[in-house]
C-alpha cells in the first residue's frame, strides 16, 4: 500500500466530515487507505462516520488520549510506505496527495514533507514552514521581532519569511495539519512523543526526521486549506500556558543544559507575556476607548457648566460641582459598559442606547440628591447632548483615518454571492432563510462560462474579484458539490484581499462550513437568532449578578441553608461561583448546542423542575436560545429565586 493518512478527531464533527470527503477524493485512484482516530467526541462524530462513510476505518477511543497518543494508534493500525498526518479543520486539493507522493518518490532523502497552506479567509498561513525554534528564534517570534521582520534572515527564522513561498524548499520543522512521512524514516525517528498531549509534538518528530539523517521539505505545488485551531480557543490563556509549556519539554528534550535553560527562561518569560497580554486583551480590551468617552464627557460637562453659567448668569463656580460632575462621567462610563459600548465593532445603536439609558439614569441620580447640589437640568441635558455628539465624531474619524485599527459594525445585511451550478443558488436561499441569517442579497456566480445564465446569476467565476467589487459581496458561498477543492482554493487565494467572508456547502443535506464556524442542515438554532447578540456584555451583566447574589446569599445563608436540598452543596457553589467557576444561572443542560454562545455551568436553570420526555431536546434547546436572546439581571434573579432550594446541587 502506498498511503495511509490517519486524521483525528475531536469534537468538529462538521470539519471531520468536509476533510474526509475532501480526502477520499484526493485518494481516487490511490493504492491507499484512509484511518479516522476519534479521541472519545462527545458530538455526533460517531453516528457521523458510521452512516456516511461506512468504508473508512473508524477507532473510536474510549478516553481522550490527546493528539500525539492518538496519532500513534492510528499509525500502528495503518500499512503504507508513507504516512500522512492530517488535521480535520482541513480541506486538500484532489491532486495534493498525489503531487506529495510523486515528490517524495523522487526525492529518496525526504523524511518528511509539508505543503502549502492557506487559513480559512484565503491567506497563507507562514507555519506552512519553519524553522528550528532555537533561543534566538524564539526570543525574536515570542516579543514580535519575526512580524516587525517576516523577511529578514536573522529574525524570521522562525516561519522562514525570507524563504520563497512559491518555491520548494528543505525546511526544519513542518506543521502537523499536514505531514506526510516516509515510513521507514518514521521507523527511524519513533512514533510521535506521547508527553506531548497537544502542540509542539510536531516539532519534536519534525527534528527527529532530521536527526536520523532525512530531510524535511516545504512542497507549495500541493495546496490545503488549515481553518486552523477549530478545537482549539487560540487566544485564551490555557492556549498560552500548554503552547509554551510544550516549548520546553522540546528544549529539554534536545537542546543541551545551557541552551535549554536560556530556552526555558525565554519560554517562562513568553508565557506570563502572553498570558498577561489576553489577560489584559480580555479585561481592557475597551479601555482606551473608555478613557477617552471620559475625557470628553467631563470636559464637556464642564464646558456646559460655565457656558451655562454665564449665559443664564448663575454661579456655578463652587467646590461641590466638579465632584458632582465626577459622579456624572463615572456613572456614564459605567453604563456604557454595560450597554456593549466597548465590546468587538462598534455599533452605533449600542452607543445611543447606551446614552440614552445613562442620561434616564443620570436624571434619576440628580432628581435624589439633596437640593443644594441639583444645580441644572440644562447642563445635564447640553452636556449628554454634547457628548453623545463628540463620542460618535471621534469614532468615525477615528475610523476614516485607520478603519483597520477601528472597524465599525454597521449591523447590515449580508450580500451573499453562491459560487456553483444552476441548482445551488435556489438551494442556498432556502438554506439562509431556514437559517434566518440576514441577506440583503443572494446571487448566483456559475462555475461555467454561458452565453446565458439563469435568474439571479450575475455571471461566472472567471470575474469573480470583479463581480465581488461590483456587488459589494460580503459572503462567499462555494458549493464544493459544484466544483473542485484546488479551484476553491484558487479562487480563495486570488479574492483574500477583497475583504469577503468565505463558507463551504457540502454534504445531502447542505451544511455550511466556515473558519471558526459550522451550520448544520438539521441544526435546532437559526444562526440569524443569535448574530446580533452580544455575548460579551451578557457575561459581564452575569458576572456582576452572580457576585452581588453571592454576597446576598452567603450573608443570608444561615437562613437559606435550611430551605436548600443539598445543604453541603451550597457552601461549595458559593465558593465556586465567587472564583468564577460557576454561575448561579445558566442553560438548560438537555438543551446543549454548538452554536449556543459559550456560557460558565449554572447551578439552576429555568425549567430544572419541569420534566419533559427525552424527545423534548428541542424544546430545551429553544429554551436556551430565548434564554440568551433575552437576557437580562432580573431573568436571572427570577430563575435564582425560584429555585431556592436548588443552590446546592452540582451543575451537569
Amino acid at each position: 500500500m502506498k498511503l495511509s493518512v490517519i486524521i483525528v478527531n475531536y469534537n468538529v464533527r462538521y470539519f471531520l466530515e468536509q476533510a474526509v470527503r475532501s480526502a477520499l477524493d484526493a485518494l481516487q485512484g490511490l493504492d491507499a487507505e484512509l484511518i479516522v482516530v476519534d479521541n472519545a467526541s462527545s458530538d455526533d462524530s460517531a453516528q457521523m462516520m458510521g452512516g456516511v462513510f461506512p468504508e473508512v476505518q473508524y477507532i473510536y477511543l474510549d478516553d481522550n488520549l490527546g493528539f500525539s497518543k492518538a496519532n500513534n494508534v492510528g499509525i500502528q493500525a495503518s500499512k503504507g510506505e508513507y504516512v500522512l498526518l492530517l488535521n480535520p479543520d482541513t480541506v486538500v486539493a484532489e491532486d495534493a496527495f498525489a503531487k506529495s507522493i510523486q515528490f517524495m518518490d523522487a526525492h529518496p532523502d525526504a523524511g518528511g514533507l509539508g505543503v502549502h497552506m492557506i487559513d480559512g479567509s484565503g491567506q497563507f498561513l507562514p507555519e506552512s514552514k519553519r524553522g528550528l525554534p532555537t533561543p534566538k528564534a524564539a526570543f525574536y517570534k515570542i516579543f514580535g521581532l519575526s512580524s516587525l521582520l517576516p523577511k529578514s534572515e536573522r529574525f524570521g527564522k522562525y516561519h522562514l519569511g525570507y524563504l520563497d513561498k512559491e518555491k520548494t524548499h528543505s525546511v526544519d520543522i513542518l506543521s502537523g495539519a499536514y505531514m506526510m512521512m516516509r515510513r521507514e524514516a518514521l521507523d527511524k525517528a519513533g512514533l510521535l512523543d506521547e508527553t506531548f498531549f497537544m502542540y509542539g509534538e510536531d516539532i519534536d518528530l519534525s527534528y527527529r526526521l532530521i536527526k536520523a539523517g532525512y530531510k524535511n521539505y516545504y512542497f507549495p505545488e500541493a495546496r490545503i486549506i488549515h481553518y486552523k485551531g477549530e478545537s482549539t480557543k487560540k487566544g485564551s490563556v490555557n492556549y498560552v500556558f500548554v503552547f509554551y509549556r510544550a516549548m520546553v519539554i522540546f528544549a529539554k528534550k534536545h537542546f543541551d543544559k545551557g541552551q535549554a535553560s536560556l530556552f526555558g527562561f525565554l519560554i517562562e518569560l513568553a508565557i506570563y507575556f502572553r498570558a498577561g497580554l489576553a489577560i489584559t486583551r480580555r479585561l481592557f480590551g475597551g479601555l482606551w476607548q473608555m478613557a477617552i468617552d471620559g475625557a470628553l464627557v467631563y470636559g464637556i460637562f464642564r464646558i456646559a457648566t460655565q457656558w451655562y453659567g454665564e449665559l443664564a448668569d448663575k454661579q456655578f463656580d463652587l467646590p461641590f460641582i466638579q465632584s458632582v460632575l465626577f459622579g456624572y462621567t463615572a456613572l456614564t462610563l459605567i453604563v456604557l459598559l454595560y450597554a456593549g459600548t466597548y465590546d468587538d465593532r462598534f455599533r452605533l445603536p449600542r452607543l445611543i442606547r447606551g446614552w440614552v439609558f445613562a442620561f434616564l439614569l443620570l436624571l434619576g441620580f440628580y432628581s435624589l440628591l439633596p437640593e443644594v447640589y441639583r444645580f441644572s437640568r440644562a447642563v445635564l441635558l447640553m452636556g449628554s447632548a454634547g457628548a453623545l455628539t463628540a463620542g460618535v465624531l471621534w469614532r468615525y474619524l477615528l475610523h476614516f483615518v485607520r478603519h483597520d485599527v477601528f472597524p465599525i459594525d454597521r449591523g447590515e445585511a449580508g450580500r451573499y454571492g453562491v459560487v456553483g451550478n444552476v441548482k445551488s443558488l435556489d438551494e442556498f436561499r432556502r438554506f439562509l432563510e431556514k437559517h434566518r441569517l440576514d441577506t440583503d442579497l443572494v446571487c448566483g456566480i456559475d462555475v461555467e462560462q454561458k452565453e446565458h445564465y439563469g435568474i439571479g446569476y450575475v455571471g461566472n467565476v472567471e470575474h469573480l474579484k470583479s463581480i465581488i467589487e461590483d456587488f459589494r459581496l460580503t459572503e462567499l458561498v462555494f458549493d464544493t458539490r459544484a466544483l473542485r477543492n484546488e479551484d476553491m482554493i484558487a479562487w480563495m487565494e486570488a479574492t483574500a484581499d477583497a475583504g469577503v467572508r468565505y463558507r463551504m456547502g457540502l454534504g445531502y443535506p447542505i451544511f455550511l462550513v466556515g473558519s471558526q464556524e459550522a451550520i448544520g442542515a438539521d441544526d435546532n438554532v437559526a444562526r440569524g437568532e443569535l448574530e446580533s447578540t452580544n455575548v460579551r456584555s451578557i457575561r459581564r451583566v452575569k458576572r456582576t449578578f452572580d457576585l452581588f447574589a453571592t454576597a446576598v446569599i452567603g450573608l443570608l445563608s444561615p437562613l437559606i441553608v435550611f430551605i436548600v436540598d443539598e445543604k453541603s452543596g451550597l457552601y461549595r457553589n458559593l465558593w465556586y461561583v465567587m472564583i468564577g467557576r460557576r454561575s448561579w444561572t445558566g442553560y438548560d443542560p438537555r438543551g446543549k448546542h454548538p452554536a449556543l454562545p459559550e456560557l460558565k455551568s449554572g447551578v439552576t436553570y429555568d425549567l430544572m423542575n419541569v420534566i419533559l420526555p427525552s424527545t423534548a431536546y428541542e424544546q430545551c434547546v429553544s429554551g436556551n436560545v430565548s434564554y440568551i436572546k433575552g437576557h437580562n439581571a432580573l431573568s436571572d434573579a427570577a430563575i435564582l429565586f425560584k429555585n431556592l432550594h436548588e443552590l446546592g446541587r452540582q451543575p451537569v
